[in-house]
């Protein structure tokens, strides 16, 4: 095809020459017929190099320029490959990300701004659609796809931009609910400590929380501090907090087991008590039947020997309450203890 076009050029040129020279020649004498006539020979040689040269140079330079436009092409269709999975992770992290899950929401408003511009980027350019020995359609589409390229790079610069502060964001908020779990966990503890002073079987357990406590704060107040190193504290002191929990019970145990074992001795030594104070009793009350006894037993013996020394005195008795109307009662005692009975003498 260079070929053609070539000789195409210089025929042109070489009828323009001879139509020139054709002209000259009617006005011209002899001699300077044959001196034009040799300039003509050496112009249309001239004349053939030149076009030649130019001919070959617009096919070297649209044979480059297709060829950088290709080289073109094939970039901006890696460059829309890598836009289309970087859309893909930015969605994906759109949908997998809520509203809490971030400390500020206005950066998941960017990242879906840049996901939809970046929609609008997608597609390459076809190199068959663009004529090969065209040289100012292939400048022109060079321009095109260097324009998506840019386009392309810049979504993608974008995205990558918006999905790293929505995941910035999404640790800011890990780290402060975090820290925010770790310093409720630091003032239950607090409070712990303080209230079981005294209280736990082994003071060991409050010393070892007093630390865990101690090194949590510092922690918490250290900007540099990642959610796993908050919640490896966080874990140290719920720890520490159940050690002094499970002393506590421990003794609170101990102390209900020792109070049940001394208000079992007490009531032991009760019973004992009672029962001793009851044998005494019993013991007192058999002795004073028994002393009773023997005195009523006495008694009418000691009536007989007065009725025998004074028998006198008992007639006249006799004699008055026989005058008198009434009459004479006589007891009989047991020595046993049991109860007298009065019956009338005979």
């Amino acid at each position: 095809m260079e070929e053609n076009k070539d000789a195409e050029a210089t025929q042109v040129i070489d009828s323009a020459t001879v139509e020139t020279a054709q002209d000259e020649d009617k006005k011209a004498t002899p001699s300077e017929k044959h001196c034009k006539k040799s300039v003509k020979i050496t112009a249309s040689i001239i004349a053939a190099i030149i076009v030649l040269g130019a001919g070959g140079g617009y096919a070297y330079a649209s044979t480059r320029a297709y060829g950088d436009y290709e080289a073109q092409v094939k970039s901006a269709k890696a460059i829309n490959t890598k836009l289309v999975k970087k859309l893909d992770d930015a969605q994906n992290l759109v949908k997998s990300t809520k509203d809490t899950d971030v400390l500020d929401k206005a950066v998941l408003d960017s990242l879906n701004a840049s996901v939809k511009s970046g929609e609008a980027q997608k597609g390459s350019p076809k190199a068959e659609d663009v004529n090969k020995w065209a040289l100012w359609d292939v400048s022109k589409a060079k321009t095109t796809v260097a324009d998506d390229i840019s386009a392309a790079t810049k979504a993608i610069g974008s995205i990558d931009a918006a999905m790293g502060k929505v995941d910035a964001s999404k640790t800011a908020k890990q780290i402060k609910d975090a820290k925010d779990a770790l310093n409720k966990t630091i003032a239950d503890a607090e409070t712990l400590y303080k209230d079981s002073e005294g209280k736990v079987q082994d003071d060991k357990t409050r010393e070892s929380l007093k630390t865990a406590i101690d090194t949590a704060k510092k922690t918490s107040d250290d900007k540099k501090s990642d959610v796993k190193a908050l919640n490896a504290q966080k874990d140290a002191v719920s720890n520490a907090v159940k050690s002094v929990n499970d002393s506590k019970t421990a003794k609170e145990q101990a102390d209900a087991e020792a109070k049940a074992k001394a208000e079992a001795e007490e009531a032991a030594r009760q019973a004992s008590q009672q029962q001793s104070q009851s044998q005494t009793q019993s013991y007192s009350n058999t002795s004073s039947r028994a002393n009773s006894g023997t005195s009523t037993y006495s008694a009418p013996t000691q009536q007989a020997q007065t009725q025998q020394s004074t028998p006198q005195q008992s007639q006249n008795q006799q004699n008055s309450n026989s005058n008198s109307g009434g009459y004479k009662l006589c007891a009989t005692f047991d020595t046993s203890g049991a109860e007298f009975t009065a019956t009338p003498c005979n």
